[in-house]
Formats: C-alpha cells, structure tokens, sequence
C-alpha cells in the first residue's frame, strides 16, 4: 500500500530532476555562449581589417562602382599587391580570404583570391547557392553564413564594398578552428554525467509513478465491497486519522429483518437486495458524503455538513423514502424492503469515531425497536440545553461528577421473609452534589441513554461494586442494560474482572430489564451465557412492565424474576395485580427461576405478598437504599 513517503519521494525525485536539467541547460548555455564569444571576437577582429582595406581600395582608385572596381583588379600589378596585403590574414583559424563581384549578369566572379591553396582564377565564375550572398547586396550589412558541424566550426564572413551607397564588391572570408571541439571534449563528460543522471533519476520516478498507479488502480479493490460497491471497513480505518469529525454527522443505516429475507429467499436473494439497497443509497447521497458498508446489512453514512438548506435529518429521511418506494423483485418474487437509521448530528463532541458510531447504533437500536423504517436522531447539543432543568442534570453535570469521583453506590438489602435474614443487596446508582446533596438517578440517567456518557456511568458502578464486594461474603445485585452488554469496553471489564475470581462471580447477579429493547434474540442469549459462564447470576428485572416474552425468559436460564414494582404497589387493592403477580410466581417457579418482588412500600403489601409465597421481598417498608450495608436488626425501623 502506498503511504505518504511515496509521494515525498516522488516530489523530491521531481524537484532533482528540475535541478539537474537546470545544470544541464545551464552547461549547454553556457558552451553555446563561449562558442559566441569566440566567434563574435574573430569577426570582431576580422571586421577591422576588411573595414581598413576597404578604405584602401576605395581611395587609392576612386572606386565608384563594380566596373571600377573590376578595372582595379584586372590590373595584375595591383591585385598581387592587395593580395599580399589580404594574405597576412591568413593563420590557421582563416583559410581562405577572397573579393567577389557582380558582372553585368549578374554573375558572381573572383577579382582576387589571397588563399594559399586551391587558389582561384581572375574572373573565375563563383557559383553562388546561399542566399546570404544575395542579401548582402540589398541590406549593404556584413552577413554570416554558419556550417551546421559545430565539432569543426565553420563559417564565412561576407564584408561589403560599398561605393556611393552601391555594394560594389564583397569580401568573403572563410573561417574554421578546433576550439570548440576542444571544448565539447572537455564538456562531454559532464553532459553524458548530467544526462545519465537525469535518466536514471526519470527511471526512479517512472518506478515510483508506476508504483502509485498500482495503489491507484488496487485502492479500489482493497477499499470496496465486492458486493455492494461501497467503502468498506479497511476504508474506514485508512481515514479515521485524518477524518475531522466537526465537519460531518454519523448515521448508522440497517436494512430491516434482513435475516427474514435470507431464511425466506435464500442468501443469493439477501445479496441481490444488498446489492440494490446501497445503489439507492448512493444516489440519495451527494458527492461529499462517505458511505461505508460497517457490516453484513449494516451501512455508515458519513453526511458533510455543509450550509446548504438540506439538513442531515433530510438527507436520512430521502434515502428512507427511496429505499422504501423502490420494488425489489427476485425469481418473481417481489421483496419489500426498509431501513432504520441512528443519526448522531454532532460526532465531533465524541472521543474518537468508534464512539460515535457506538452512539449512532443506540439510536439505530431505538429505531428499530420504535417499529423500524424510521430515522432516530441524537443531538447532544440539544439535548444539552433541554435537560438544564433544575430537576434534571444534563450529560456535563454526569461527567463532572465522573471526574470530581462523586459518583457512589447506596445499597438496598433484598429480603428473605422465610429464613429473616438479608439475601443480598441491591447497587443503586447516586451522586452527590457539590453542596452534598444526594441526586435520585431519575435525575439523570434518563439524559444518559444510549450515550457514551451512560457506558462510563455503568463502568464506575461496576468497578465499585466489584471493588466493595471482593473480599466479603455478601451477595449484590448489578442493574445493566442490555446495551451495556452490548458495549465492548464493558463486557471487557466484566470478563477481566470476574473470569480468574469465581468467588466474587458467584455473588453477583445482574439484573436486566425485561422492558429493554431486546430485538436480537440470539444475541442476548449469548451474552447472558456470556455472564452465566463466568459464574454470575442473572436476573430479569422489572418482569411484567411490558411485553413479556415467556419463551425467551426461559430460553436464557435466568435465575431470578424481578416483578415489576407498577404491580407491586397496589397489589393490596387491585385484585387484578394479585391475580397477574400470583401468575408471574407460578411460571417463575415451573422455569425454575425464584422471584422477588420490589416496591414492597407498606405492611399490607409484605403481607399479601406473603400469602404468594413469594423468595424474597425488597423495598422501603424493609429498608430504604443506604450508603452502607444495612444489618439485620436494622431492618423495618418504618415499620414501628
């Protein structure tokens, strides 16, 4: 996988490369540049001869046109004297030095050729086939005519005669030296050095550039469900250190009773309806958002909140609806499908994103047990300022409490009215206030619901209980919520606590709610087999509040039954209660499960209750919840 050193890489293989083709133009500048110099000082020199000479000619005749200046030279005493003056130009860097002129045809002729070698006739034709020879003639400048072998520079100098404003004649001049192929040979091996260079440095970034179009062209299959085309879970742990969570709201989206459909339709059937669901939802989504296949039928919707009229509770509720109205046809077969969402609006005020994910899926949870095909949103900030009553305490009041370690147990003894004497006791949840107040938890464990707030709460309970409890005989009861077991960094302080300490295990029961939302049977099996491994008990509290599932109560194996304090209380008025809790004991005593009854407020309710023969019995007329364990003889003080 390509990580981010790849691209460093490239860029600095990039900006080396600059360099170097900078140094190399710079050498090739530079050698261009030197070759000019010594080219422009020969003509420099050269220019400075012809211009006397010129003059020379010019006012030793009178020369006043081309015929004048043709009557100069075909005098032979004369042209053997300015040939001898022309040839003490010749060196080893000139070889050749002549006068031109035009005849009445306009034929190039030599009137005079000083060169040592290969020398020419009087009048001899010159065949001309550059154009500079022309050019001369109308702009009456000197031209220069370049060789195209550079390794053996060569050049000609074409110097106007020019009488009365007329090119008369020319001098041509050829040049030629080895300096520049000495040059180029002391050069050469710096050029080959940088261009070897620059190449191998090209082959370097074609690797790393073939390297990133590998990630490139793999990403998507290392980051895409093969299924349903979406990111997947690798996708989101790439981005979870870069992801600015101010930026986005988190929902989490499943595909209701999708079980259902497997079991009905088969699994190839569950994968088609997968398949179509996510089409929708990624044309229900924008660009900008992120959506994520978390898990089986499970999505994560990363919505980008951006200042647009469409708000993210809109963006969930149209990809409801779209999901909802599509038909889903399979072999025939027309499958109607839904989907409930959890949406936390703020995930930013989390500590990381699991734990916004982990708030989003209560929500989920919420909505599905609500009737699912629905969105359920948690807003903190709202929720924040709606719970600032004084009656209340908002989520900042909980931690504060968390921090400051004013978070405490008071303990209510459960009773066994056969034997008089205290089975265990119950772990009641409180904090005490700055001014030392004690606050009821019905002042902020309905705010706690489903936040992270609630999972730490449930920690701090645990680890004093487990703390209080570890080294005495007693026996306690734990409250948990089935969500709470759900939530791995309880479950891991559970196991951690009681796997290696049966002692403490076997004392402890935890209750769960009867009323909670339980919609995953299976699963709460198996974390109930979960506890009942570790050696604890378990109990179903507030048993009959709701639904009652009998199948599933005696499907887990739970030890005690808690009957709901709402028919508890007036069980000594209302022959209907009794009826229902008399019920309640006979089921619990064929599933092998003892009960207890709570809310046991008055004499009249222990009594009837003892006509039920109910286990065990708990409430303020036994004892109120104390910060300490209450004893024996401490008992039914309200009583007398």
């Amino acid at each position: 996988m390509v990580k981010k050193k790849e691209f460093i890489i490239f860029f600095l293989l990039f900006l080396l490369a600059l360099f170097f083709v900078y140094i190399y133009n710079n050498i090739t500048k530079a050698k261009d540049d030197i070759f000019d110099r010594i080219e422009n000082h020969q003509i420099e020199q050269i220019s400075s001869i012809l211009e006397n000479i010129e003059k020379d000619i010019l006012d030793s005749a009178e020369i006043k046109s081309s015929k004048d200046l043709f009557s100069l030279f075909n005098d032979e005493n004369m042209r053997e004297s300015y040939e001898r003056i022309i040839s003490l130009m010749l060196t080893s860097n000139v070889k050749y030095a002549y006068i031109l002129y035009k005849d009445e045809k306009d034929r190039f002729r030599f009137l005079l050729d000083a060169s040592k070698t290969d020398k020419a006739e009087f009048y001899q034709k010159f065949d001309v086939t550059l154009k500079e020879y022309e050019a001369i003639y109308r702009e009456k400048k000197p031209q220069i005519i370049k060789q195209h072998d550079i390794e053996n520079l060569y050049l000609t100098y074409l110097y106007p005669i020019i009488s009365n404003g007329n090119v008369v004649g020319l001098f041509s001049i050829d040049i030629t030296t080895n300096i520049q192929k000495i040059i180029l040979e002391s050069i050469k091996p710096l050029e080959t050095f940088f261009v070897v260079l620059i190449i191998f440095i090209l082959l370097l970034m074609a690797m790393t550039i073939m390297q990133i179009f590998h990630y490139f062209v793999t990403r998507k299959k290392i980051f895409t469900d093969t299924l349903t085309k979406t990111f997947n879970r690798n996708y989101l742990e790439e981005i979870s250190s870069m992801l600015n969570l101010e930026h986005y709201s988190l929902a989490m989206l499943d595909l209701d009773k999708f079980k259902a459909i497997n079991d009905t339709y088969g699994h190839k059937a569950g994968d088609y309806v997968l398949a179509q669901a996510s089409r929708i939802f990624k044309d229900s989504i924008r660009d900008s958002d992120i959506l994520i296949r978390y898990g089986g039928e499970e999505f994560l919707l990363l919505i980008h909140n951006r200042n647009e009229s469409e708000s993210n509770i809109d963006i969930c509720e149209r990809l409801r609806h779209n999901v909802s109205k599509e038909h889903f046809y399979y072999d025939t077969n027309e499958i109607k499908v839904h989907v409930s969402i959890g949406l936390h609006k703020h995930p930013s005020l989390e500590k990381n994103i699991q734990e916004a994910i982990k708030i989003a899926d209560g929500m989920l949870y919420i909505a599905k047990k609500n009737g699912r095909n629905r969105v359920i949103a948690y807003d903190e900030l709202e929720h924040a300022k709606t719970s600032s009553s004084v009656s209340s305490k908002d989520i900042s009041y909980v931690k504060e409490a968390l921090d400051d370690e004013r978070v405490l147990c008071y303990f209510q003894p459960i009773y066994n009215h056969k034997s008089g004497e205290i089975f265990k006791y119950e772990a009641l949840v409180r904090i005490v206030s700055k001014n030392n107040t004690v606050i009821s938890p019905m002042q902020f464990l309905p705010q706690l619901k489903h936040t992270n707030m609630h999972y730490k709460l449930t920690q701090r309970i645990l680890l004093i209980v487990f703390e209080k409890f570890r080294n005495n005989q007693k026996l306690v009861s734990i409250n948990i919520n089935f969500s709470d077991l759900m939530n791995p960094d309880i479950e891991e302080m559970i196991i951690k606590n009681l796997k290696n300490n049966h002692h403490l295990a076997s004392r402890i029961t935890f209750e769960i709610l009867e009323s909670d939302e339980i919609d995953d049977v299976e699963l709460f099996k198996q974390k109930i087999n979960l506890l009942h491994s570790l050696k604890a008990k378990v109990s179903i509290d507030d048993f009959g509040s709701g639904y009652s599932n009998f199948k599933t109560i005696i499907d887990v194996e739970a030890n005690f039954l808690k009957i709901d304090g709402s028919l508890i209380k007036n069980i000594d008025k209302n022959n209907k209660d009794f009826r229902v809790v008399k019920s309640i004991i006979h089921f619990a005593r064929q599933s092998n499960m003892q009960t207890i009854a709570e809310f046991v407020h008055s004499k009249e309710v222990y009594e009837k209750l003892l006509l039920l023969d109910i286990d065990y019995m708990q409430g303020f007329y036994i004892s109120a919840p104390e910060a300490s364990l209450v004893e024996r003889e401490e008992l039914f003080k309200i009583a007398f």
